[in-house]
């Protein structure tokens, strides 16, 4: 749900921000390198190199509900310093795409 995108025939891995989630792709190559082979097609968006500056050092994580505030408010602890989404940020309506923006998610 987090790591694998897929769009008609394509399959698209996430540039995941985590830290703690940067090597989870590598569960998932066998079964992609199987679709790939067998005619879907694969993109792989660049790995961030998840430096500090992809995080508001200052972003104030206490509670659950300060995050949900922050959220509303458009406050997010990723930054615009590299690419990163997950695939769960996204829903498809017939031929559109709809991405939303998230702690994981940025512009």
């Amino acid at each position: 749900r987090d790591i694998l995108l897929v769009v008609g025939n394509e399959i698209i891995e996430a540039p995941m921000a985590w830290r703690a989630r940067f090597f989870e792709y590598r569960a998932y190559r066998p079964l992609i390198k199987e679709y790939f082979r067998n005619g879907a097609k694969w993109t792989t968006a660049p790995k961030p190199t998840m430096a500090d500056e992809l995080y508001d050092q200052d972003y104030p994580i206490r509670t659950v509900e300060d995050r949900h505030k922050l959220a509303a408010e458009g406050k997010f602890v990723t930054t615009e310093h590299e690419p990163c989404f997950d695939a769960a940020d996204f829903i498809r309506a017939g031929r559109d795409l709809f991405v939303q923006r998230s702690q994981v998610t940025n512009y």
